[in-house]
């Protein structure tokens, strides 16, 4: 058996964390937006250029500085969008914590091993990992960036069940991402389980569906 998480808006609320980022943002930057046109126009950005990391199109400090221009400096040179950045990321990197729900779910299934699979920068990644103090709690660790594919690819699911020599049958995959996480999962033959914090009761969608990680390890005991 093996048990693996997202980390974003799964183990780490990275929703909090933006906000925290984009505040610091809105304070350097001072645009004449409001605070929250601003998140509104940062989440928008990072929908259209992450996907582009992700694939390859654009590197990871491109992407960054595409979303800075996007939204605050659209005449910035590359320094000075980096440094307007390095504002948004230091708040958000400060702001970096666990779901309260994370630890104790990982707690009661310590007896069973566990990993990561998530898309992003690997450095980055595992950094949040490490300082919400969580790293040592995963055998296997697998990010994007490290992997040149990213989710909902077969591959970075079944390259970290053959790193832990567990058959896909045999493991399932928390995330917060329905089509990214739970049905990229189950198209990579593992058990994919859809975390939806929110509110949507969404029943086109099939089931396992929880709405926390306190559900993970009854869960992990039924039958798939």
């Amino acid at each position: 058996m093996l048990v693996m998480f997202d980390i974003d808006d799964t183990l780490v609320d990275h929703t909090a964390a933006v906000r925290a980022g984009v505040g610091a943002l809105h304070e350097a930057a001072r645009p004449t937006a409001s605070l929250e046109a601003l998140y509104a126009s940062w989440h928008a950005a990072m929908i259209e250029h992450f996907p582009k990391y992700l694939r390859g199109e654009l590197t990871y400090e491109e992407q960054r500085r595409a979303r800075l221009r996007q939204t605050v400096a659209p005449s910035s040179t590359d320094s000075e969008a980096d440094r307007l950045f390095d504002c948004y990321f230091e708040a958000y990197q400060s702001a970096w914590a666990l779901f309260p729900d994370a630890l104790a779910c990982l707690t009661r299934l310590e007896h069973v091993p566990l990993g990561i699979i998530s898309n992003g920068n690997g450095a980055e990644q595992r950094r949040k990992l490490e300082r919400t103090g969580i790293a040592e709690r995963f055998q296997i660790v697998h990010i994007s960036g490290d992997r040149g594919y990213a989710k909902p690819a077969p591959e970075l699911f079944l390259g970290a069940c053959s790193a832990a020599g567990v058959a896909p049958h045999l493991a399932t995959y928390v995330g917060d991402l329905y089509e990214t996480d739970a049905v990229g999962a189950r198209r990579a033959g593992l058990r994919g389980i859809w975390l939806n914090r929110g509110d949507s009761l969404a029943p086109e969608r099939e089931p396992p569906m929880i709405r926390g990680l306190g559900e993970v390890p009854e869960l992990v005991r039924t039958p798939a």
